[in-house]
């Protein structure tokens, strides 16, 4: 027999099985009926609730974007204009590039608050796009921030990681990642990476009575402020546009966003301008000439945070594993209204590979009871190889050690710290309301 076909009527046959399984036992046959028509029921209501759900979250999303919050998170954290104006545009004249490679990532996106809970479940690719041509990118490390930013009001990361080796080429990587708060439910979240190789130009040198060659170019202090200065001018530039394109989808004007979403008070500013300083001005060529460096490098990772004083052990326990024990006392012990660490250990020489390595770190906590406590530290292990000097003489050519002099030590020293401010200030512009950027050159020295 053919198979019933007719739609918008009961099919004969169907019914037919129907009355006979009825006839044969009714009640079993209402049973199931009852069954199917509940499991019906639950299914719809199920997915009714399902995609109201949904909705409801979608409709959140929007509400958080349009927040007047998110605005000014997004400027606070991600708008350089302030470093731009002030800035040596100039530099990268000085600077005798050969060439340069980059790649860039810049994200902004919104985690509800439930997500937090257990953030190892978070789906990256969800949050961060396809990756693929990116395998660069610390999916882990972000995973850890997300973690991180549930136990604050507002979060900041930010790294500096300079790299040179003479005889190959230098890498200059800027990160920056940012988190706070909006309405107590939604996390924002924005992040932005960019990765420069870069080499100089060549040296010319003349064999003596043989021939020409070429030699990698060896640096004094003075051109690594510049080349820094030149790559952290146009990672600004990148946000400062990227930012700009958020603004003008959610149709905001960046002139109407108020700063300091955080709504800190004026003694913690005046606390932060004591323990960080100013921004400094590169060292002078003269006294940079003294020394010069085959390879030399330094990764300056900074840290912000501001939570309620009662989650503040909570903040600084998650961090822990990335301080050394000394400035992890003096924010775990901490019970006055502030407390600072600065130390730089003296530097270690590597017989082998004649390298001198370092360790500085400073750490800062200040709480206002009871509203909130901003931590902040940063820690680099910088390290350096002296150039081997030539010198010719009656009898050839001889090799000429530099030594590790109080000179090369203050130069050293000096580097540092105004690498150091660099880093900080410029991704935390809001937290140095009284800073002025006057990293200019001096065109005549």
């Amino acid at each position: 027999m053919k198979k019933c076909r007719t739609s918008g009527v009961v099919c004969p046959r169907r019914l037919s099985i129907k009355l006979n399984r009825y006839r044969q036992n009714p009640f079993e046959f209402l049973i199931r009926t009852m069954i199917h028509r509940l499991l019906f029921w639950c299914l719809s209501l199920g997915t009714f609730f399902f995609i109201q759900t949904v909705y409801s979250k979608k409709i959140n999303f929007d509400k958080a974007y349009k927040s007047v919050m998110y605005a000014s998170f997004l400027k606070a954290e991600f708008n350089y204009s302030s470093f731009l104006k002030r800035a040596d545009h100039t530099a990268e004249r000085y600077v005798p590039f050969q060439d340069t490679s980059n790649d860039t990532f810049f994200k902004i996106g919104i985690l509800h608050k439930s997500q937090l809970e257990n953030y190892t479940k978070i789906r990256m690719e969800d949050q961060l796009g396809s990756l693929k041509n990116k395998p660069w990118m610390p999916v882990n490390e972000i995973r850890e921030e997300f973690a991180n930013c549930a136990l604050l009001k507002f979060g900041s990361f930010s790294e500096h990681d300079f790299k040179y080796d003479k005889g190959m080429y230098g890498w200059m990587n800027i990160m920056k990642f940012s988190c706070a708060f909006v309405d107590d439910q939604f996390l924002v979240f924005a992040m932005a990476f960019t990765r420069t190789r870069f080499r100089l130009k060549q040296v010319i040198l003349k064999r003596q009575n043989t021939h020409w060659a070429t030699s990698g170019r060896s640096l004094i202090t003075r051109d690594v402020q510049k080349i820094t200065e030149v790559f952290t001018i146009r990672f600004a530039l990148f946000v400062n546009e990227k930012i700009e394109d958020e603004f003008r989808k959610h149709q905001v004007s960046l002139k109407s966003v108020d700063g300091n979403p955080m709504l800190l008070k004026n003694e913690t500013f005046e606390e932060l301008a004591v323990a960080y300083g100013r921004l400094r001005k590169h060292i002078k060529l003269s006294d940079s000439r003294g020394h010069t460096f085959s390879t030399l490098a330094f990764g300056i990772k900074s840290r912000i945070m501001m939570t309620s004083p009662s989650n503040a052990p909570q903040a600084v326990e998650a961090i822990s594993d990335e301080l050394s024990d000394a400035p992890l006392k003096v924010l775990d012990t901490c019970h006055k209204d502030i407390c600072t660490y600065d130390h730089m250990k003296n530097g270690t020489f590597n017989p082998k590979t004649e390298t001198i390595t370092y360790a500085k770190e400073n750490a800062f906590i200040h709480t206002v009871h009871p509203r909130y406590s901003v931590i902040a530290y940063q820690k680099s292990k910088p390290y350096f190889t002296f150039e081997t000097m030539k010198r010719k003489t009656a009898t050839g050519i001889i090799d000429i050690k530099q030594n590790l002099d109080t000179k090369a030590k203050n130069l050293w020293s000096s580097l540092l710290d105004q690498q150091f401010t660099l880093a900080i200030h410029v991704h935390n512009q809001e937290l140095f309301p009284f800073d002025k950027f006057f990293m200019t050159l001096d065109q005549r020295d």
